[in-house]
C-alpha cells in the first residue's frame, strides 16, 4: 500500500492544504450523516432518506473544499465548517418534519453552494462600491413591487411571485442595503465622522450629510407600515445605525437613530392597528393564548418541554406550531435537543459572527471592511432578534434564522455573502 508521502507524490501539492478546514468539514459530515437520519429513526425508510440528505450535504461541503484547494485559495479555513454545521442543523431540523420539505432545503443548499465560489474567488469586489446607487435604487424597487404587487401571507406582504416562482426580496435587499450604506460611508468616512453643525448639546453632520439616515428612516417607517413587516423594518434601521457607527465612531450614529426609530414605532403603534396588534402580543400574549398569542405561548411551552438535554429528535412536538419551520427553528431545536443543543447552534452562529468581525475589522479596504461587517452584522442582527422573540425580549419579528431556518431565498442570499465573506478573508491588504 502507498503511504500518504507515497499518495502526495502522485496528487497535486495544492490538494493537501487546507488542512484544518478538511478535518472540520469530517466532523460536519458526521454530524449531518448522524443528525438528519436520527431525526427520522422511527422506520427503515427515513433512515434511507436521512441518509441520503446528509451523505449529499457533506459531498456537496468536500466539493467546495476541493475547489478552494485546486484553486489555491487562501481564505479564512472556518467559516466553511461553521456553515455547514448550521446546514446540517438546518437538515436535522426539517428532516424531522418532513422529508420532501428536507430535500427542497438542500437543493437551495446546492445552489447556495455554486454561487459560494462566485463571491470568494474574483478579486475585484471593491469596484462594486461605484454601483452603490444603483444597487441601493434595484433594492427600493424591489420593496416597492413587493409593497403593492407581492403575496401576503401571515399578515405580512413579503413574497414576489413570477409565474411558478415564489421568493422573498426582503433577504437580498438586505444585502443591497449594505452594499448601498459601506459605498456611502467608505466614500464620505470624514464627513460623517467630524460633524460641524450642533444640534443642543450634540455635534452632527450637516444637514445635507443627514440625508442617507433621513431616507433610511423613511424606509423603516415604509416597510413597518406598508409591509407589516416588523422584522426587516427594525433589521434594516440597526444596520444602518450599527454600520455608521462603526464607520465613524460617533456615539450620535446610535443615539439619534434610536430616538427616531422610537418615535416613528410609536406613532405607527398609535395610527396602524397591526402594529399595535404585535406589541400587544409582545406585553401579554396570554390575552389571546388560541388567537394573535398562539404561537409565542406554545413557543414558551416547547422550551420548557425540551429541558435541558431534550426530548429528542424527532420527538418534539414543536413542529406542529404554525411557520415552525421557517420562523422559529430554534424552538424545535430547543425541544428536541434541550438547552444543551440549543446553545451549540447559538454558540456556532455567535463563532461565525466574531470570525467574521474579526476578517473584516482586518481588511485594510474601507469599503470591504464595510461590506463585511455589513454581511456579519446582518446575520448577527437576525440571531438576535429571533432569539429574542423566543425570549420575549423583543416582539416576535418573523424573520428567519441565518443558514437554518427553510426559505430558498434566504439560504441562497446567505451563502452567497460567506462566499463575499471568503474573498474579504483572503485580501491582501491589511491595515
Amino acid at each position: 500500500m502507498l503511504s500518504r508521502k507515497g499518495v502526495e507524490k502522485y496528487l497535486p501539492a495544492r490538494l493537501w492544504g487546507r488542512r484544518h478546514e478538511r478535518r472540520l468539514l469530517v466532523l460536519v459530515a458526521v454530524i449531518a450523516l448522524l443528525g438528519v437520519s436520527l431525526s427520522g429513526r422511527s422506520n427503515f425508510d427515513a433512515w434511507h432518506q436521512g441518509l441520503r440528505l446528509g451523505g449529499s450535504l457533506g459531498i456537496g461541503l468536500f466539493c467546495l473544499h476541493f475547489l478552494f484547494c485546486f484553486a489555491d485559495f487562501s481564505g479564512d479555513e472556518n467559516l466553511l465548517p461553521l456553515c455547514g454545521f448550521l446546514c446540517a442543523l438546518s437538515l436535522t431540523t426539517l428532516a424531522g418534519m418532513s422529508t420532501s420539505l428536507a430535500f427542497r432545503q438542500l437543493c437551495w443548499m446546492f445552489l447556495g453552494f455554486a454561487l459560494i465560489p462566485i463571491g470568494a474567488l474574483p478579486r475585484q469586489w471593491e469596484s462594486l462600491a461605484d454601483y452603490r446607487y444603483l444597487v441601493g435604487i434595484t433594492g427600493l424597487g424591489l420593496l416597492f413591487l413587493t409593497a403593492f404587487f407581492g403575496v401576503e401571507q401571515y399578515g405580512a406582504r413579503l413574497w414576489l411571485e413570477l409565474g411558478p416562482v415564489r421568493f422573498q426580496p426582503g433577504e437580498v435587499v438586505r444585502l443591497g442595503l449594505g452594499v448601498f450604506i459601506a459605498g456611502i460611508l467608505s466614500e464620505n468616512s470624514q464627513l460623517f465622522a467630524h460633524p460641524t453643525a450642533r444640534l443642543g448639546p450634540f455635534s452632527i453632520p450637516e444637514p445635507r450629510h443627514l440625508m442617507p439616515l433621513l431616507s433610511i428612516w423613511v424606509l423603516f417607517l415604509f416597510v413597518l407600515v406598508v409591509q407589516r413587516d416588523l422584522g426587516s423594518a427594525v433589521l434594516y434601521y440597526a444596520l444602518f445605525a450599527l454600520l455608521s457607527y462603526a464607520a465613524t465612531g460617533q456615539i450620535v450614529y446610535l443615539a439619534l437613530p434610536a430616538l427616531m426609530g422610537g418615535l416613528g414605532g410609536a406613532l405607527a403603534a398609535l395610527v396602524f392597528s397591526h402594529v399595535a396588534t404585535r406589541f400587544e402580543i409582545w406585553l401579554n400574549p396570554w390575552a389571546s393564548p388560541r388567537g394573535a398569542g398562539y404561537q409565542i405561548v406554545q413557543t414558551m411551552f416547547a422550551l420548557a418541554n425540551g429541558g435541558w438535554l431534550g426530548k429528542g429528535l424527532g420527538q418534539g412536538l414543536a413542529r406542529a406550531i404554525p411557520a415552525s419551520h421557517t420562523d422559529l427553528p430554534l424552538v424545535v431545536i430547543g425541544e428536541e435537543l434541550g438547552f444543551a443543543g440549543l446553545t451549540a447552534c447559538l454558540t456556532a452562529q455567535f463563532l461565525l459572527a466574531a470570525k467574521g468581525l474579526a476578517i473584516s475589522f482586518r481588511c485594510g479596504h474601507g469599503f470591504l471592511r464595510l461590506l463585511g461587517l455589513a454581511v456579519v452584522v446582518g446575520w448577527s442582527l437576525s440571531v438576535f432578534l429571533v432569539a429574542g422573540g423566543l425570549l420575549r425580549l423583543v416582539p416576535l419579528t418573523g424573520l428567519v434564522t441565518p443558514f437554518i431556518s427553510y426559505g430558498g431565498t434566504a439560504m441562497v442570499t446567505n451563502l452567497f455573502s460567506l462566499g463575499l465573506l471568503l474573498n474579504i478573508s483572503r485580501q491582501e491588504i491589511w491595515s
